[in-house]
């Protein structure tokens, strides 16, 4: 069984990082992947499972690996290190480099969690992934005339445990600063694409 996991917007998977304090106030830096680590897919399947009242822990799985669909047309990717992915785009293997034209910044503001005030001189700048740019692009990587939109895109996930099932379109917590995602359940065939590239150091 199959999990796609769709941020519901931009996401963040830091890799790792630091925070300082520089002139205006504490500016956030560090190494942005384009698939979260397996211990950020275990917090949400945890998470997801203890709401869900399935248990207390999260279930096996294999993965992370990219995913986008359009009609007629599909790719999975594993990871390379760094900002890269390997991909299969029906039954073609690519080299794809996250650009910085995939990211997005944002600038924000520090809180007290106490009084719900701002915090005076503190900003920070995050760096978030557009999952649904990344898989246009990936997507029409042959140079269409017409760019076709993604039907489906995320980060997908195998698991044999069928207590998953019930997750499906459950919207939770996932990757750095929270933001929420959807989980839906899939069936994927990999006729077309083969047995090549489902790798994962998961």
């Amino acid at each position: 069984m199959y999990l796609l996991i769709k941020p519901l917007g931009s996401v963040v998977f830091k890799w790792g990082g630091y925070n300082s304090i520089l002139l205006g106030g504490a500016i956030n830096s560090g190494y942005f992947e384009p698939l979260p680590m397996p211990s950020t897919i275990y917090g949400l399947l945890k998470y997801a499972y203890i709401v869900t009242k399935l248990g207390n822990e999260a279930p096996k799985f294999k993965g992370p690996l990219f995913y986008a669909k359009r009609k007629e047309k599909q790719a999975i990717c594993v990871h390379t290190y760094p900002l890269g992915l390997k991909g299969n785009i029906e039954g073609e293997e690519k080299d794809i480099k996250v650009e910085e034209k995939d990211f997005e910044r944002r600038i924000g503001i520090a809180i007290n969690r106490e009084t719900k005030m701002t915090k005076e001189g503190y900003i920070y700048m995050e760096k978030m992934l557009d999952l649904y740019k990344l898989s246009k692009r990936i997507l029409n990587e042959n140079g269409e005339t017409f760019k076709e939109e993604p039907e489906k895109y995320g980060i997908l996930i195998e698991t044999d445990d069928e207590n998953a099932k019930k997750l499906d379109g459950l919207v939770a917590p996932f990757g750095g600063e929270s933001r929420p995602a959807k989980i839906s359940v899939e069936e994927i065939s990999f006729r077309k694409i083969g047995k090549k590239l489902l790798a994962s150091p998961a």
